[in-house]
């Protein structure tokens, strides 16, 4: 359903969450609320400085293992095509991330791909694997002091190898043969040089991965014996000491042959062949059991092989979407890429309104405890200080707000149940609101920006009917003049504005719902066009530009906000015309602000999974 109350005066929190939860929509297939996009999204050109290259593996090889020992990463085995079949590599190179330089080792006995390798007490173990014709149980110990091989007790159950080590014993888990995915797992104990057999995957599944975190064996995607359907399978936990496995979220979305690295206790899994994941980065929480997306790499890559060295992921290999093997070395660094908690707003609120005027973040408005406010608070992000300002005179939510020659402006919204055209401006010298030339058509949930010192006020709702109106404001003369229609009517979006143009993204769009609508308006020629849409449908969302990429930040999903408030983060890049997913807000919400401060992005209050009004503030350094 989708009511009039949703436009009207809200007596209390709760019933601006359920008017909003109520609207009709578009899509209804259910997502679950952390659900990643299932939409295929490019590779970035740039990932910041989350990602780095660093110099490239001497071997192009995919399939290939690795581990690292003092410091140092160890790429064994791996593949290269042959004609009618993958060739295998006996190949040892590594990888000293301090002086960034390659050397060739001593070559594997037994050339193979798709083993695993495992380290206990300074050696190298390389376990199973394909030599092309048959699964392997061969292993072999690669000890980096002498830089020799000795061959160990086989593995019982030939197969490739997805492995894990806990309390100085490799495990081994999962399997496939003849077709058919294997629960198998196995433990080898290179003290005695022996196997035994432990309890198995509570699923057959084959091309997984697994990670260890204080002692518990972590098992992430794969493919059944149905094959790999892309659709979420969990994640399994293994306490060594009780032999038990237990159940945990699943991912965003399956993948096959994908790699994992620990970091401080998370697990970060990258890289999959199929449903878009070839360059995907995700990052799970033991503790909170909880997903998040986080910046992908640059290079887009399959069955590549990754390692942690100082705190630092690796992603070393692979092959790219065509299976031509790669030599590529990118480095990961986790602390770049996440949103910091900064102070929070003293006045937790929802549906306002933010900008940025001499350095300081202003926010304006909304829908807190005590009902519409008039708040403006001030956040100087060089002290981390908010600082209390002259109300609005008139208050509202759903509102815009632009900043022209050292002035805020604030205009429509609702207060009372009445959509508003009242616009305000505020003088931050002198503390002072002066009340200007209204706008000619009334309406709340609309956006905003300034291109060349004029204020566009952009689509919005009138009468619970979504509107494509667009009016600039030039506060030199206090007049309105009408422009271009954009064309898609729609209300609760969010704008950009970089290199001139301004982008209205997203919102509730008029006979559709929830929209991924995507239009960049040309103030020069008073003319729209169409961009590459959104990889996810919301509203109520925030956006700014940062670093030559537009940013989408936050909202409520294609099922409304109550089941699906988002921590997603996409940003969009305009010299390639394409979308990439970023790192996750720590705290999912809708009707947020974002702004951006010497580069920095913003996300400010919103109302969070529980529909409360929050007074967060999350930074993050593109």
């Amino acid at each position: 359903m989708r009511k009039q109350t949703r436009r009207a005066a809200l007596p209390s929190l709760l019933v601006l969450l359920l008017a909003v939860a109520c609207r009709d929509s578009t899509s209804p297939a259910h997502r679950a609320p952390s659900a990643a996009p299932a939409q295929q999204l490019a590779s970035p050109a740039s990932s910041g400085d989350a990602w780095t290259t660093k110099a490239p593996m001497p071997t192009r090889r995919s399939r290939l293992a690795s581990g690292v020992v003092n410091g140092v990463l160890y790429a064994i085995g791996g593949s290269v095509p042959e004609i009618g079949k993958l060739g295998k590599l006996t190949t040892v190179e590594a990888y000293d991330p301090a002086s960034d330089t390659w050397t060739t080792k001593a070559s594997m006995p037994t050339a193979r791909w798709g083993l695993g390798v495992a380290v206990v007490d300074g050696v190298l173990y390389a376990i199973g694997g394909s030599d092309s014709q048959r699964f392997l149980g061969t292993v072999e110990a690669y000890d980096p002091a002498t830089d020799m091989w000795t061959t160990k007790a086989p593995m019982p159950t030939p197969r490739r190898a997805s492995v894990g080590v806990v309390n100085g014993v490799i495990y081994v888990v999962g399997a496939q043969s003849d077709g058919t995915a294997l629960p198998t797992v196995e433990a080898y104990d290179p003290v005695t040089d022996t196997w035994t057999t432990r309890a198995p995957l509570p699923t057959g599944r084959y091309g997984l991965a697994v990670a260890v975190v204080n002692n518990v064996l972590y098992a992430f995607g794969g493919c059944g014996s149905s094959g790999c359907s892309f659709a979420g399978t969990p994640v399994y936990s293994y306490d060594a000491a009780t032999d038990i496995w237990t159940t945990k979220r699943s991912p965003p979305g399956t993948r096959i042959d994908l790699v994992v690295g620990v970091v401080d206790g998370v697990i970060y899994a990258v890289g999959a062949p199929g449903n878009g994941r070839l360059a995907s980065l995700e990052a799970y929480d033991p503790v909170t059991d909880a997903w998040s997306a986080r910046t992908p790499m640059p290079t887009s890559r399959a069955e590549l092989t990754a390692q942690v060295v100082n705190g630092v992921p690796y992603a070393v290999g692979g092959g790219d979407p065509s299976s031509n093997p790669l030599a590529t070395v990118e480095a990961y660094d986790p602390a770049r890429d996440s949103w910091t908690t900064q102070t929070s707003m003293p006045t937790p609120r929802s549906n306002l309104s933010t900008a940025v005027l001499n350095d300081i973040l202003y926010a304006a408005g909304g829908f807190g405890p005590d009902g519409v406010a008039a708040t403006l608070e001030a956040y100087d992000p060089s002290t981390g200080t908010w600082t209390p300002k002259a109300s609005m005179p008139t208050p509202r939510y759903g509102l815009a707000v632009g900043v022209v020659d050292g002035r805020l402006y604030a205009v429509g919204g609702f207060s009372e149940g009445v959509p508003l055209g009242t616009l305000e401006a505020y003088d931050p010298v002198s503390d002072t609101w002066v009340t200007k030339a209204p706008m000619p058509t009334p309406r709340g949930y609309l956006a905003a920006g300034v291109v060349d010192g004029i204020l566009y006020a952009v689509g919005g709702v009138l009468n619970d009917v979504e509107l494509p109106t667009v009016e600039a404001y030039d506060p030199a003369s206090d007049t309105w003049t009408t422009k271009a229609r954009m064309p898609t009517p729609r209300s609760s979006l969010a704008t950009a504005v970089m290199d001139g143009r301004l982008y209205a993204l997203g919102g509730f769009i008029f006979g559709q719902g929830i929209g991924t609508t995507v239009e960049a308006y040309d103030a020069a020629t008073d003319t729209w066009t169409t961009t590459e849409h959104m990889p996810t449908a919301r509203d109520f969302l925030a956006a700014g530009a940062a670093n030559g990429l537009v940013w989408a930040v936050g909202g409520c999903g294609s099922d409304g906000c109550a089941p699906m408030t988002l921590a997603t983060v996409e940003a969009y890049d305009p010299t390639t015309n394409s979308w990439t997913t970023r790192a996750w807000l720590r705290t999912a919400r809708w009707g947020l602000g974002l702004e951006v401060v010497h580069g920095m992005l913003y996300a400010v209050g919103g109302n969070d999974l529980s529909g409360q009004a929050v007074g967060t503030v999350e930074a993050y350094q593109p």
